[in-house]
């Protein structure tokens, strides 16, 4: 992985094409880490709870290659706590968490995981968070983003937290959305629209 190590956030109501286009983005990354609550990923070798024996055993394996790992958490704060020490330990990554809203709240994040925000491109991880609600989301992730994509969402609470995060101009466009066509906020560029 070359490109710049950064926070990517994903945001948008459930069926708006988040996931579908977070799918597309990682489509090339050759080490891939997916914290999958939905059970939305297919393209890896599947791990949870229940088999974190053989996911210590692959990860002791294959941990200097090449690897798409995708875990479907069971209790998501509790275990966010382990996979983000093996992430964060490890490095040279891209690390998805969907869902990003059941691991956090806007004033607290779990430490390892808050180790991956705030220090994560300093061991080349690029993280990729995705929620249907950035207002329920901590502030840490949002400061720190570089790229926030947003897709149709007309809950008053997210659409007031975007405008005064990245303006009215922003939030006013929003709700006029259609399905799977998004804004881009890029830091220091701007936006743009585009389509998953």
């Amino acid at each position: 992985m070359t490109d710049e190590k950064k926070i990517i956030l994903v945001i948008g109501k459930r069926g708006s094409g988040k996931s579908y286009l977070v799918k597309k983005m990682i489509a090339a990354e050759s080490r891939l880490f997916v914290f999958d609550l939905m059970s939305e990923y297919k393209e890896g070798v599947v791990f949870g709870v229940e088999n974190m024996r053989e996911l210590a055993w692959f990860w002791r394996y294959f941990y200097k290659r090449n690897f798409r790992i995708i875990y479907r958490p069971i209790k998501p704060k509790t275990e966010i706590i382990k996979i983000a020490e093996l992430v964060y330990a490890l490095g040279d990554m891209c690390f998805v968490v969907e869902e990003i809203d059941a691991i956090c709240t806007p004033w607290e994040l779990p430490d390892p995981f808050a180790m991956i925000v705030q220090r994560g491109r300093h061991k080349n991880i690029k993280l990729i968070g995705v929620t249907p609600a950035p207002f329920g989301i901590n502030r840490d992730l949002t400061r720190q983003a570089k790229e926030i994509y947003i897709f149709n969402t007309n809950e008053p609470r997210d659409i007031q937290y975007l405008s005064q995060l990245l303006g009215s101009e922003i939030a006013e466009k929003i709700p006029q959305l259609g399905q799977y066509s998004y804004l881009k906020w890029t830091d220091g560029q701007g936006f743009t629209i585009g389509k998953a």
